[in-house]
């Protein structure tokens, strides 16, 4: 009996060392992701929600952020209170798949096409061609891909405490650089917003009331971490008026908006101010509106804008109350 106990207690001994490295590697590969991510965007998330800001040092209890909460712009958060970290990073490769597949097919079809042309041609010789047209247009079109990926940023995660456990992180320090633009206060938040939005647009007397259906994008540079401004294009197709009569008209309209936000949050309402050129109904317009957005811990962010646009003192002469819902990236 005693020769049983003793051989579990070795088994279970055995077993414990087996999985140590296991245990091991969670702070091995989150503190390697970190050390490449000093001086950059991190994303925390924690019992309260999530923040974005700056990774500039971690130690055995803290970790440290320019996240522009308080006058020093910098946030300290216990490493027991974090949940999930998330690294900036960027969709080159899943561009490039994206990409890759419908070049490969378009290629295919098209040296398939060209091909039938030639004299003597038969649908066996062609394959050959068709496969090496469809695998160069697969390559050009991954790469193109692949560029327009890497201009799309993203989140990848890095630690799940449900997964990894607690979190351990050794004593890392930002270059003193990125310690001396958050004394000076320059903003850790991002460069540029791209938004896309599904539009949905309501005239009134332009000259006459009517519904459209379009699409908007919004390409705005980050004056400060909290305004933005930059240029926006519309399209809507007016097919409907409210006393149905069927349209078929285009509107095309260019202009610039400011937006302004608080402090970004999973919930971030926004304050929309903007001028616009119309190529129907009034040429000018000034537009006055809000927004929300809605930015999960991981995945793509939602955004949803109402705006008003009016050419002289409300309500009076011509308006247009546009609806838009998409998605918006930071860059």
């Amino acid at each position: 009996m005693r020769m049983v106990s003793f051989l579990v207690c070795l088994l279970i001994g055995a077993a414990a060392r087996a999985e140590a490295p296991v245990a091991a590697d969670a702070p091995s590969k989150v503190s390697h992701a970190l050390e490449k991510a000093l001086g950059k965007p991190l994303r925390v998330a924690g019992e309260a929600g999530f923040v974005e800001g700056r990774l500039l040092e971690t130690s055995a209890q803290f970790l440290t952020l320019d996240a522009g909460v308080s006058e020093s712009r910098r946030a300290q958060f216990q490493l027991s209170s974090v949940r999930e970290l998330y690294v900036r990073g960027r969709h080159a490769g899943t561009g490039a798949v994206i990409g890759a597949v419908p070049g490969f097919l378009a290629g295919i079809i098209l040296g398939t096409y060209v091909c039938s042309f030639a004299e003597y041609s038969a649908t066996a010789s062609c394959l050959p061609l068709g496969v090496l047209a469809g695998v160069g247009g697969g390559l050009v079109a991954a790469g193109l891909g692949a560029i327009i990926g890497s201009l799309i940023p993203s989140w990848d995660k890095v630690y799940a405490r449900v997964l990894d456990g607690p979190l351990l992180l050794p004593p890392l320090r930002a270059p003193e650089e990125a310690w001396v633009e958050s004394a000076e206060g320059h903003s850790p938040s991002a460069t540029g917003q791209l938004g896309l939005f599904v539009s949905n647009v309501l005239t009134i007397d332009e000259p006459a009331d009517a519904l459209g259906l379009g699409a908007r994008v919004e390409a705005l540079v980050q004056l400060s971490p909290h305004v933005a401004l930059g240029p926006e294009v519309a399209f809507h197709h007016l097919f409907e008026s409210l006393d149905r009569q069927p349209l078929n008209a285009a509107l095309f309209s260019f202009g610039a908006l400011m937006r302004a936000t608080p402090r970004p949050a999973v919930l971030t309402p926004s304050l929309l101010v903007g001028l616009s050129a119309h190529t129907a109904g009034q040429p000018v317009t000034y537009s006055v509106g809000a927004g929300l957005d809605w930015r999960p811990a991981h995945g793509a962010t939602f955004a949803l804008e109402l705006r008003w646009h009016q050419f002289n003192v409300p309500w009076k002469d011509g308006r247009q109350l546009t609806l838009g819902f998409g998605t918006r990236f930071f860059l």
